[in-house]
């Protein structure tokens, strides 16, 4: 069974601690326009916004579990293009191909209403393979994709 749960501010740490697996498995898309720094004590560097996610009521930062056990992690917010972002999303690898990716994403969906942005690096094909499946699904196939932020991203664009 698959359960959405929203992070309170005291357990961030899970997020931090899933963002390891998370960036460790992003650095394999590094190209030009994105690199990912390893700290002199063997951690990765995490984004200064995430801490945000408990600061704005514009962010929420989510954990999705499977039969109990963390299986991965969606930051959405409302962003400067005036549409819901899943801003970042993971699934641990055991727990892919058995619908626990598309069942945070449809549950975040719900969520929030309105225009929305999902951007991937532009090497990680298999995202931009799942993102096509699921917003082609929430969308009833309305939606775009496009090259985004001056040809360094690739994006997906749709309104619920």
């Amino acid at each position: 069974m698959f359960k959405l749960y929203e992070l309170k501010e005291e357990e961030k740490e899970i997020l931090y601690n899933l963002m390891q697996l998370y960036t460790y498995e992003l650095s394999f898309y590094e190209d030009e326009n994105i690199n990912f720094k390893i700290l002199d004590n063997g951690l990765y560097k995490i984004s200064k916004y995430v801490d945000l996610y408990w600061k704005e009521e514009t962010r929420h930062a989510y954990i999705v579990k499977v039969d109990g056990q963390l299986a991965g992690f969606a930051l959405e917010r409302f962003n400067e293009n005036n549409m819901n972002e899943i801003a970042e999303f993971f699934v641990i690898y055991k727990y892919r191909k058995i619908g626990v990716g598309s069942f945070m994403a449809n549950e975040i969906f719900k969520r929030y209403k309105g225009k929305w942005e999902i951007k991937t690096l532009l090497k990680n094909k298999p995202a931009q393979k799942f993102w096509r499946t699921v917003v082609k699904n929430a969308s009833n196939g309305n939606y775009n994709e496009k090259l985004t932020q001056e040809n360094k991203r690739y994006g997906f664009y749709f309104e619920n």
